[in-house]
């Protein structure tokens, strides 16, 4: 079975978050064909980097523990800063407990990955997360688009109305 391409319209850039710089290894290895991959060793590395470039990222893959600021310290930082609404977030962590999984999910992430690693796991999740976003973007541009066609033709009615109004008055 062939590996899951990434879609070729979308940004293809990841952030992998992870302390542990083999954990990373594995990640951009499992990815790294598919996608450009930028590393941040802990959350307060992180920060920056999506400060910067957050709209050219396409995903995070973001570890739960860390020094310094853990996974859920990142995303507190994304709500407030409200780049959770544009970047999809995948948590990793070696815990599988539900309090975990159930705050991540709280918090916004868009899907939770325990180790070890499935490479066709990883791989397709991360493929589905990026194309459920993409989807979810045009059809919000969609509704963007008709609610402003439908405000043009309103106008455009007020001013035909205001017109057929004002020439009877002249009447």
């Amino acid at each position: 079975m062939d590996e899951p391409k990434s879609p070729s319209s979308m940004l293809n850039t990841l952030l992998i978050v992870d302390d542990s710089e083999m954990n990373r290894a594995i990640l951009a290895e499992m990815l790294g064909d598919n996608y450009d991959i930028i590393e941040a060793e802990d959350g307060e590395k992180a920060i920056p980097i999506l400060q910067e470039a957050a709209s050219e990222l396409s995903l995070v893959l973001l570890d739960v523990v860390m020094p310094h600021m853990d996974g859920f310290g990142v995303l507190k930082v994304m709500n407030q800063r409200r780049w959770i609404e544009e970047l999809p977030v995948i948590m990793i962590s070696a815990e599988k407990g539900p309090t975990q999984i159930e705050r991540a999910y709280e918090l916004g992430v868009a899907d939770f990955i325990t180790r070890p690693f499935d490479a066709l796991i990883v791989r397709r999740r991360v493929v589905n997360t990026i194309l459920l976003y993409a989807k979810q973007k045009k059809l919000i541009n969609m509704v963007e688009e008709q609610i402003y066609e439908k405000e043009r033709h309103s106008n455009m009615m007020i001013d035909i109305l205001s017109h057929i109004v004002e020439f009877r008055n002249g009447e």
